[in-house]
């Protein structure tokens, strides 16, 4: 298992996708999800909020229905200037970006780089937050589970698990939470978890024969309630629920899966695991994803 020296503190701030269909992506968000939209489809760009921060998804037109970037907080311009040195250090490329980019985002400094797989990175510290416009949900809705621990996680595909992981923690300096192996529909697959903070993870990755780069996105409710609300909200959205309620066998979450407009999936989950003593915290290997549930629908 690749281990790094440097570990660092750092959080899943905010995700964008291409959508090709925003309207329906802002039904889904304020109907299903609870999620607060900014900004009109026919202007090419929304923004999603699901706290008090300035956004945390963002998206904007374009035919790939794809993620286009993930953005990682640091928790300070020490830690975010540490993580430059170290991609320079290891042969990535970084653009910093100019303070209006950074105002774009809603974080003080801002930098990009590119995965080991094309993908963009970004990595920004001091968020922008807005307790005097707070998260204003459509429906009733207990929040959402954010603070230092983050947006919530990605779950990636990528082509080569073992370059990505050495990039994940030798580079970046995330920790590796557990790893599963299991059969996907007669698929073999190893998906491995890591963390940059208490979240078990803020980002999974491995290998499956499909087309998406992003195979779901996870955001965390505060109430159980919520997640079973959603879940009856599923019907009417003309949507596909993917995978049953279930609970996750490492990160403990008790969750749903269902299909956004763009073929992505997203977790819509409560209850997930903090660590919060990485000493206490031993790396184990799991053959199943779930303790129940958690059927492919």
């Amino acid at each position: 298992m690749a281990s790094s020296p440097h570990t660092r503190n750092l959080r899943l701030a905010y995700i964008e996708l291409e959508a090709s269909d925003l309207s329906a992506w802002r039904r889904f968000a304020e109907e299903v999800l609870c999620l607060q939209v900014v900004g009109e489809p026919s202007s090419g760009r929304l923004q999603l909020r699901i706290d008090d921060r300035v956004f945390r998804i963002a998206l904007r037109s374009g035919d790939q229905d794809d993620v286009v970037v993930l953005g990682f907080e640091a928790d300070s311009r020490e830690e975010f200037e540490a993580v430059g040195a170290a991609l320079e250090q290891a042969g990535y490329s970084v653009q910093h970006e100019s303070a209006e980019a950074a105002a774009a985002r809603g974080v003080a400094a801002l930098m990009r780089t590119e995965d080991p797989e094309g993908l963009t990175f970004e990595f920004c510290y001091a968020s922008v937050y807005r307790p005097q416009a707070p998260f204003a949900p459509p429906l009733g809705h207990a929040g959402f589970k954010t603070g230092d621990q983050g947006l919530g996680h990605v779950l990636l595909r990528v082509k080569n698990p073992e370059v990505y992981e050495r990039f994940c923690s030798e580079v970046l300096g995330l920790r590796v939470s557990d790893q599963v192996k299991t059969s996907y529909n007669g698929v073999d697959a190893k998906f491995t978890f890591m963390r940059g903070n208490a979240r078990h993870h803020s980002i999974a990755f491995g290998t499956l024969p499909v087309p998406k780069r992003l195979l779901h996105f996870m955001l965390e409710c505060r109430d159980l309630d919520d997640v079973g609300r959603a879940l009856d909200r599923v019907p009417a959205s003309g949507l596909r629920q993917t995978r049953s309620l279930g609970r996750h066998v490492n990160d403990r979450m008790i969750s749903f899966y269902m299909a956004t407009p763009s073929g992505v999936q997203v977790e819509y989950g409560w209850g997930g695991v903090s660590v919060q003593n990485e000493e206490d915290w031993p790396v184990a290997t799991y053959d199943v994803t779930s303790v129940w549930g958690h059927r492919h629908l």
